[in-house]
């Protein structure tokens, strides 16, 4: 594999804080958000509208969003989705209806959207094909400890106000703080994204959707790609409920979140000698197998037992984005790669916005229990495919 091209010091640095700080807001922020649509009495319907609703903008909205980074470059997707992600975090703070949730949850994963697409292409069109798959477990390293530092300040921010002030005045200043971290972000971006790092395009041409698609492999990998995604979806959003009916609050279940964040972190940190060991196919077929197993068991745990299903869920999660990440960007032509990606992320907000909507009825008649087992047989269905579909690079 190799390294970074030349000059990677001047935005691989900022890259990693502006991706720190969007999956911090994020991985803050939702969790905050169903609380409150537990505070509203929304339910588990409520919570599947609100879960769906992030996912609705970005389904309709990435491909476009794919077209404009590889026309006009990076950074001004990146700035629109950290100002997105900062304005309606403070607007979730103070919102207080089911439909304004769910309205503020979609702007805020719009500009989810832009700032993930911005990082991601960056990548693809600053390292050579054959480094994909150590840049991305890199950056993945810096996106899981966002997802760790996130729910960890969000806990600790709405406990201490839970302490003096009751339970439902912690939400508002978890979502501040989610706000503060997309501020950073939007900071981080300016020299990250964009500028003139070498970038591989193809002048003048647009590739059409079909032919994208049509790559050999990629629909697998973009499948794949949705049931990962959208497990970690449902466990964002469900463990809560979870919480609720195990008697585990809030700081609890935000310290299960930062212990998920954390072994995906170990996880993606091991990943470049775990592919060069065993290979890329074995390593995401083990992991999503591994993964599906997890999911299954959590639901039937207790507060004490659930710690160590949790930390190897996460672990085994934690391969599945990187992996597929490389797989699509190594799959896809220069010129294309924005788009190839942004494709990738419309079959995740797809799965996120009809997984989350089903899980919300399959919860209302079974609990969190028929949740995790959708998801669950969702990541088996995948890791057959990933056995026997083709890959780019070493697998």
């Amino acid at each position: 594999m190799t390294n970074p091209r030349a000059g990677s010091g001047r935005w691989f640095g900022p890259l990693m804080v502006a991706a720190v700080c969007v999956q911090a807001a994020t991985f803050a922020a939702r969790p905050m958000v169903s609380y409150r649509a537990i505070e509203i009495g929304a339910g588990n319907l409520g919570i599947g509208l609100i879960t769906a609703g992030f996912s609705l903008l970005p389904l309709f909205a990435a491909v476009s969003v794919g077209r404009w980074v590889d026309a006009s470059g990076e950074r001004g997707a990146a700035l629109l989705g950290a100002a997105l992600i900062t304005g309606s975090a403070l607007a979730l703070a103070v919102a207080r209806s089911l439909w304004a949730l769910v309205l503020l949850n979609a702007l805020f994963g719009l500009g989810h959207l832009l700032s993930v697409v911005a990082q991601q292409a960056v990548i693809a069109n600053r390292v050579a094909a054959g480094g994909h798959d150590r840049a991305y477990a890199r950056f993945t390293v810096f996106t899981s400890l966002g997802q760790l530092a996130g729910p960890a300040a969000a806990a600790l921010v709405a406990g201490g106000t839970l302490a003096s002030r009751g339970e439902a005045a912690g939400v508002g200043p978890a979502l501040v703080v989610a706000a503060g971290f997309g501020l950073v972000a939007g900071l981080a971006s300016l020299p990250s994204a964009g500028g003139g790092a070498v970038r591989e395009r193809a002048t003048g041409r647009r590739f059409p959707l079909r032919g994208t698609l049509g790559q050999e492999g990629m629909w697998q990998a973009l499948l794949t790609s949705l049931a990962t995604v959208s497990t970690i979806d449902l466990v964002l959003a469900y463990l809560p409920a979870w919480g609720e009916s195990r008697g585990a609050g809030v700081v609890a279940v935000g310290a299960l979140l930062a212990l998920r964040a954390a072994t995906t972190m170990a996880s993606r940190l091991a990943m470049e000698r775990l592919v060069l060991r065993y290979g890329r196919r074995a390593v995401l077929v083990t992991s999503t197998v591994v993964a599906a197993v997890t999911v299954a068991a959590l639901p039937l745990c207790g507060p004490a037992a659930a710690v160590p299903v949790v930390a190897l869920m996460g672990f085994a999660l934690g391969l599945g984005q990187p992996l597929t990440l490389s797989w699509v960007a190594g799959r896809a032509r220069a010129g294309e790669r924005g788009t190839a990606l942004a494709l990738r992320l419309t079959g995740n907000r797809l799965g996120q916005v009809l997984v989350p909507a089903l899980a919300g009825v399959v919860a209302g008649a079974t609990g969190v229990l028929g949740v995790f087992s959708l998801s669950a047989a969702m990541l088996a269905a995948t890791a057959g495919l990933a056995a026997r579909a083709p890959m780019s690079t070493a697998e």
